[in-house]
């Protein structure tokens, strides 16, 4: 995960771990239904507002699956209008909801309405960044089909890091609480 979070090389190359996620899932043919050439890849902002010469990992993952032919652009129309508190720093019931998420961010429209976006992130747990981005772009682009990408998932409560590959496809959902979840079922080999 920090490698992901800081950006760091593929030992024993040359590939950036974003290439490398992106290369992965490109000779498994892993994710097919969500990486497509005609998806517009759209980054997920961090919880935090942007600053210039920040490292955008989303961005770079997005654009490293996209040269592996995953995706038709990057469109880094999606961006944070209001900090929101990082779960990593608390409970995660502590952590922001989806329509908290969907506030703090706004879409800058595209020259063209795209038939489908596929949102990226390094890193989802429950699903709330993700569902918030969603509803923001769907109401700019309410026939736009939208899914979501992540590189990783944390699903721990102790936080423990069990396995290293284990793709899997899945909904998000929102739960009675405001929250959301993500249950998945492994896709493609281990």
């Amino acid at each position: 995960m920090l490698a992901l979070k800081r950006g760091y090389n593929q030992p024993p190359g040359p590939l950036s771990i974003y290439d490398g996620i992106a290369k992965w899932c490109a000779d498994r043919g892993l994710f097919a239904g969500f990486l497509s050439n005609d998806a517009v890849l759209v980054p997920v902002p961090g919880s935090a507002l942007t600053k210039p010469g920040t490292l955008w990992t989303s961005r770079l993952l997005a654009e490293a699956l996209v040269r592996q032919g995953l995706g038709s652009s990057v469109a880094t129309c999606l961006s944070r209008v209001a900090s929101v508190p990082k779960p990593a720093f608390g409970k995660p019931e502590d952590g922001a909801t989806p329509t908290r998420h969907c506030e703090s961010m706004k879409v800058e429209r595209m020259l063209v309405a795209p038939k489908n976006i596929l949102l990226v992130d390094d890193l989802v747990a429950k699903g709330s960044t993700f569902l918030g981005a969603a509803c923001r772009i769907a109401e700019l682009y309410p026939n736009t089909r939208v899914k979501a990408f992540a590189a990783m998932r944390t699903i721990s409560q102790e936080r423990d890091f069990a396995r290293i590959m284990e793709p899997c496809e899945g909904t998000i959902t929102p739960t009675r609480d405001g929250h959301s979840q993500s249950p998945c079922q492994q896709v493609g080999p281990r």
